[in-house]
């Protein structure tokens, strides 16, 4: 009985009702699809690398005195801050590599298995026989690499490379070469599906061959390809006098801080012939993700601000109704309406405007987020969040109507006659 009545005062304001359901319409399209966006980013800030992130410091040595161009001082240099490094108190892990999590990128090539028709993107990293301590990983399947081992490849690599390669007839090296490697067990399972990748082999574009001889199950660091997943480790001592060396430190938890400023001090102690630049993997990552936490933080109060406009929107058109409808009103009262049934007049009139202006926002907020994906990328909008974002906007509704409704019941017929 009330639908009618409520129906007809609506047609007499089409601006009003207009307004309120673009305004409603609009906001839950906006929240959702903010809502979406801050969801998929704080699900990456999240994200588990697999690696002990919080006890992780990454340490570089950049040298600038000429004694560093001699192969032999690097090697010296290098082996003597192993071990300085392994002796720090709480170190439980060192490594010479230059992989570094959570810096965006690093390096990456393309591999197939032998025969494969198409290269798969992969990192690619140099380890040693310390790596996977120092990240807190393990090998679940084949093994690592001894520092023996390392030693003789980083000197077989180093001698293969010192000059240029003979190539072929077709361009390539004419001698290729064998490498070990290990691998995560996504890019495993890309490159030779289900099953054991032990001793399978992998080829790149020169021809070299690497074959798996060890399998770490988690790996995770960003990268600007979708490859964040896949990784492929192999044995080599990493050290030039233009890039360096880089070491990557585990401590005992809670130790970062402290043995970051050991390490500095240590090396600096045993050469000062360079430059030290040491920072905890935690400030890595919080340095990583500003960006985004930056934009999380805006699109949180992007949320609010529209949602508390809409309410003070709904609040001010339903204000200025009940002024505009004061006669109306008094003689409803005047004709025996109860206070509650002016109240439930204004709820259920606002109610059908909310109903009306979701189901639009919904259409609206799904179009929004396949433009976004489909020009952006990005997470697809959920029902849920949709859902959420309904609930909510119907509530602050309800809510931001209630103060004008009971204003409204609280006219006299008395009154309303006077402002006649």
């Amino acid at each position: 009985m009330e639908i009618g009545p409520i129906v007809r005062a609506l047609r007499r304001n089409k601006v009003r009702a207009g307004l309120i359901v673009a305004e409603i319409a609009l906001t839950l399209a906006i929240v959702t699809n903010c809502v979406a966006m801050i969801v998929d980013a704080r699900g990456k800030m999240t994200r588990a690398s697999g690696f002990d992130d919080d006890n992780i410091v990454s340490v570089r040595s950049t040298p600038f005195e000429p004694a560093f161009k001699e192969d032999g001082y690097l090697d010296n240099s290098l082996r003597q801050d192993l071990e300085a490094l392994r002796a720090l108190p709480g170190v439980v892990g060192v490594s010479n590599t230059n992989f570094l999590p959570w810096q965006g990128g690093g390096s990456s090539t393309e591999l197939k298995p032998v025969g494969g028709a198409e290269g798969l993107r992969t990192q690619i990293y140099n380890t040693d026989e310390g790596t996977f301590d120092a990240l807190g990983i393990k090998v679940t399947e084949g093994h690592g690499f001894t520092r023996e081992f390392v030693d003789a490849d980083t000197l077989r690599l180093r001698k293969l490379f010192a000059e240029q390669r003979p190539a072929g007839a077709d361009g390539r090296p004419a001698e290729k070469f064998l490498q070990e490697v290990v691998i995560s067990r996504a890019f495993a399972k890309l490159a030779f599906g289900d099953g054991s990748p032990l001793g399978k082999m992998l080829e790149d574009s020169d021809g070299d061959q690497y074959r798996v001889v060890g399998v770490v199950e988690e790996f995770y660091n960003p990268y600007g390809w979708p490859i964040h997943e896949y990784v492929v480790f192999f044995a080599n001592r990493a050290r030039s006098y233009q890039g360096g060396a880089a070491f990557l430190l585990r401590a005992e938890p809670g130790q970062a801080a402290a043995v970051a400023k050991a390490a500095e001090q240590k090396l600096l102690a045993l050469n000062g012939g360079r430059n030290i630049r040491v920072r905890t993997l935690t400030e890595i990552k919080a340095q990583y993700f500003g960006p985004q936490s930056i934009v999380v933080t805006l699109m949180g109060a992007v949320i609010v601000l529209l949602v508390l406009v809409t309410s003070l929107g709904i609040v001010g058109l339903t204000s200025f109704s009940v002024t505009e409808r004061t006669r109306q009103i008094g003689t409803r009262r005047a004709l025996g309406a109860r206070r509650v049934d002016i109240l439930k007049h204004f709820l259920l009139e606002n109610w059908l405007l909310t109903t009306v202006a979701l189901a639009l926002g919904c259409g609206l907020a799904i179009g929004v987020n396949v433009g976004i994906v489909s020009a952006a990328g990005g997470t697809r909008l959920g029902w849920l969040t949709v859902a959420a974002g309904v609930a909510l906007l119907w509530t602050a509704g309800l809510l931001a109507t209630l103060a004008p409704a009971l204003r409204a019941s609280r006219i006299s017929p008395a009154v309303a006659t006077r402002n006649v």
